[in-house]
């Protein structure tokens, strides 16, 4: 009888599991980390800096110490679409080119867990399958975490690397 009945329990929990699970967070906020000094800013400022290329709120703060050729570059990296989608971005980081992608860029996101190429991956895949498509903005956007901290003496060291970051991406293809 219980083999009978499981399909019907199992259809009809399933819908009431949904209905009491909170749904993943998402970034709301950038925290940016240097050493011992730490600001944080609103997702919201970072969109509309890509979208009117004026920063706003906290983020013009930080941005007067940045040359403008850099922020070009920063505006130019944030607005980059990858031609991948789903399918493609779940092949490329299940590639040992794209974990070594994850352990690289997990070193540079701090989090009290030890969840950080889950994360990663898991903000690339559903950034990927968004309607925008597979950007530097979605994948921080599905960030799984109310705020991405990013460790920036990290993230020199790993784009200033022989076989960095960039050299890493030029080697992928849909």
């Amino acid at each position: 009888m219980l083999k009978r009945l499981s399909p019907w329990l199992l259809a009809l929990a399933l819908p009431v599991g949904a209905l009491f699970t909170t749904p993943a967070k998402a970034a709301n906020f950038v925290s940016l980390t240097y050493g011992p000094f730490q600001r944080s800013f609103p997702m919201s400022e970072l969109e509309e800096f890509v979208s009117t290329q004026e920063a706003t709120g906290e983020l013009r703060a930080l941005m007067r110490f940045v040359p403008k050729d850099d922020q070009a570059k920063l505006l130019e990296f944030l607005g980059m679409r990858l031609p991948f989608n789903v399918v493609q971005t779940d092949k490329i980081l299940a590639s040992p080119i794209g974990k070594d992608l994850l352990k690289q860029f997990s070193q540079v996101t701090i989090r009290r867990d030890k969840a950080g190429e889950v994360a990663l991956r898991g903000a690339m895949l559903t950034a990927a399958a968004s309607p925008e498509g597979l950007s530097m903005m979605s994948f921080l956007k599905n960030y799984p975490a109310e705020t991405i901290n990013l460790d920036l003496r990290k993230l020199n060291q790993m784009l200033k690397k022989q076989d960095g970051i960039m050299s890493m991406l030029g080697k992928l293809r849909p």
